[in-house]
Formats: structure tokens, C-alpha cells, sequence
């Protein structure tokens, strides 16, 4: 795989992301990170002790190459575009979680990717299979220690959850302020599985992530939330999309973006329903609160159904300014305007933070939060 990616990312041209600033990004002047950090992997010898394999991709690969060949570049297109063809040509280490038929473990398990300093380019790769009827909770961290030069992360990350499996996962990226974020994220749902999912756009310079939740199987079902806040001149794209493929499927994405200073961020957001798709239910819905003038942040909420046998589907888009009633009533009971503002917007989070399979990342998360308000 990795050599015909590379062939087709020399042969590509750059996607035409009108909405993602990538014109200082130059490829040509990055390094590929010679001694990349390994993954940072909490709770891995819990879950061995219920025979569950949660190591890093690279060791996994010599001993369970058949396993890891059945699904790698099953979920993100390698060859989508070309970054993604640029990610599976280059990754260099990620973490592999088998969870086995029936196994519920029982303590949610941590991963923590950190970007090197300097100009360095970072290609992991997260690869999860959860067999029928296992249950897991999962958090993916992503950040990088402070530098003063462009830095990317090319991140990919598959999850293939099997028939009446069920996993929680967290996809958490809060890197630094050089720092580009390209990645590609799907998660597979078989016969009757279900996902909750909650992702966080908070850090880097720019940020595109295209991310899917694939309804395969018959009754499969996914309930997504997101946050944004992009602040000073950071740029942050989300691309969800909701597919629809088996029967009697189910799917709730409700994204909060917050946008302050000069941030900019963008919801491009799809429900896709195949045709052979049939009762689907489904809602897509993104919420915008813009702290100051200058911030800006587009909605694209979309829908497309190539059947006509649909249960419910629907899609919708908010953005203003924080309620200035809410301050002023908030006021009249002695808070300040700025600790009214925190409230606002903490509690605009709230549904977010709140999917956090892990009470410490939870709080961590918040604090991030509220020190940049």
C-alpha cells in the first residue's frame, strides 16, 4: 500500500479546500520525523488481562500481520486525495486495539500522540477492531510540545466495531499554535453495534479533519457530538459525515463551535443515505456562538438520499452572538460580564465535555476551555 500511496501523491494535485488556509504549508520544507515519540498507552496492561491487545501498531505488525491486514485502509480511503495518499505512504508508528468477541473492558483506555518540536512532519496511525459483543471506551489525545515552527500531523484512524459490539470514543486534538492537523478518521458500526463519539477541535494553527460514521450493518446506530473553539487566528475545519448503508440504522451528530478573536472555523457536515438503505433515522445539527466581531464561522449542513423509503431525516444550522439577555439577567444576580461569558460558554460545551469517557481528560479538557475564554 505504502508505495503505490506515494506514487499517487506525487501525481496529485493539491484538493481545492477553498475553506482550509493550507498556503503556508510547504510540504518541501518538513522532515519526516526521524525518532517520531511512541504513543503514550494508558490502561494497556489492564485490558491484556482480559486478553484484549492494545500495543503500539508497529510491534503488532510482526505478530498479528494477518489480523491488521484484513481491515488497514478499510475505513479512510488512502488514495482520497492527496494527503491522504501522503498519510498511508508515510506513517510511521500508531496503535493497534483488538478487543475479542464478548470481552467488556471495563476501564476506558488512553492513547496520546505528541508532536516533536521543530519542522517535523508525524504520520500515526490508530487502527481498532472491537469483535461482536465486546465493549470499550477509547481516548485519542493529540498534542505536541511547543515550537516555533511549522509542524504536521497527518493522522489516521480506523475503528471497525463488530455485530452488537459497542465502543466510546474520544478524538481530542489541542496541539499548539504551528502546529497543521490533516487527518482522516471512520469508524465502521456492523449488525446492530453502536458508537458514541466525541470529537474536539481546539488547538493547532489549521486544522482539517474529514471524519465518517459508516451505519453498515442492519440496526447499527451512532450518537456523535463535537466541539469547536477556534480563537486568535486559528483556522478549524470539521468534515462529518453521517453514511447510512444498512437497514433500520440510526444517527444523532449535534457540533457546538465556538469562534473568538480572528478564529474561523468550518462545519461542513453530510448526511448521506445509500440506496439500499432503508426506515434510516437521522439528524445532523451544528450551533455557532461568535464571542467577537471579527471571528467567523460557516455552516454547510447537507443531505443526500438516494432511496425512498427514509424514517426521519434532517438537518440544521445556528450562529449568533452570546444572548445578551442571559448577561444582563446574569448580572442582575451579581456575576460579572466575563465570568458570564465563561458560564455561557461552558455551558454551550457542556453536552461535549460530558461524553468524555474519563473523568480526569474531562476536566483537563474543560480547563483548556475556560482558559481561553
Amino acid at each position: 500500500m505504502r508505495g503505490a500511496a506515494w506514487s499517487a501523491f506525487q501525481q496529485m494535485e493539491a484538493p481545492k479546500w477553498r475553506r482550509t488556509r493550507l498556503d503556508e504549508l510547504h510540504l518541501e520544507t518538513l522532515q519526516l520525523a526521524a525518532h517520531p515519540h511512541a504513543p503514550e498507552l494508558l490502561g494497556a496492561d489492564k485490558a491484556a488481562e482480559q486478553g484484549a491487545i492494545f500495543v503500539p501498531l508497529r510491534d503488532a505488525l510482526t505478530t498479528h500481520a494477518d489480523l491488521i491486514g484484513s481491515k488497514m485502509g478499510q475505513g479512510v480511503p488512502p488514495l482520497a486525495n492527496r494527503y491522504s495518499a501522503l498519510r498511508a505512504a508515510l506513517w510511521q508508528n500508531g496503535t493497534f486495539l483488538y478487543v475479542p468477541r464478548n470481552v467488556e473492558l471495563e476501564a476506558p483506555l488512553h492513547i496520546r500522540y505528541t508532536l516533536p518540536a521543530g519542522e517535523q512532519a508525524h504520520f500515526p496511525y490508530t487502527l481498532v477492531i472491537v469483535e461482536a459483543n465486546a465493549r470499550v471506551s477509547l481516548i485519542e489525545e493529540h498534542i505536541s510540545v511547543e515550537s516555533a515552527t511549522a509542524t504536521l500531523t497527518g493522522a489516521t484512524t480506523e475503528l471497525f466495531i463488530g455485530a452488537g459490539a459497542a465502543i466510546r470514543y474520544a478524538s481530542i486534538q489541542q496541539q499548539n499554535r504551528t502546529t497543521y492537523h490533516i487527518g482522516g478518521q471512520v469508524i465502521t458500526l456492523d449488525r446492530d453495534a453502536s458508537g458514541e463519539w466525541v470529537s474536539f477541535g481546539l488547538g493547532g494553527k489549521v486544522q482539517h479533519i474529514e471524519a465518517e460514521a459508516r451505519m453498515q450493518g442492519d440496526g447499527s446506530r451512532i450518537e456523535w457530538h463535537g466541539a469547536t473553539f477556534a480563537t486568535e487566528q486559528q483556522n478549524l475545519v470539521i468534515v462529518p459525515w453521517l453514511r447510512h448503508i444498512g437497514t433500520a440504522t440510526e444517527s444523532h451528530l449535534d457540533f457546538k463551535t465556538v469562534v473568538a478573536d480572528q478564529g474561523y472555523s468550518v462545519f461542513d457536515g453530510m448526511i448521506k443515505i445509500e440506496h439500499d438503505s432503508h426506515a434510516t433515522s437521522t439528524r445532523l445539527e451544528e450551533h455557532a456562538i461568535h464571542l467577537t466581531p471579527n471571528s467567523r464561522s460557516d455552516s454547510i449542513p447537507g443531505l443526500m438520499i438516494d432511496t425512498n423509503d427514509v424514517a426521519k431525516a434532517g438537518h440544521a444550522s445556528t450562529s449568533g452572538q452570546v444572548d445578551e439577555e442571559q448577561i444582563f439577567y446574569m448580572q442582575a444576580r451579581g456575576i460579572n460580564p466575563a465570568d458570564a461569558k465563561r458560564l455561557i460558554v461552558m455551558g454551550f460545551f457542556e453536552t461535549a465535555l460530558s461524553a468524555i469517557p474519563h473523568e480526569i481528560t474531562r476536566e483537563q479538557v474543560a480547563a483548556h476551555i475556560e482558559g481561553r475564554i
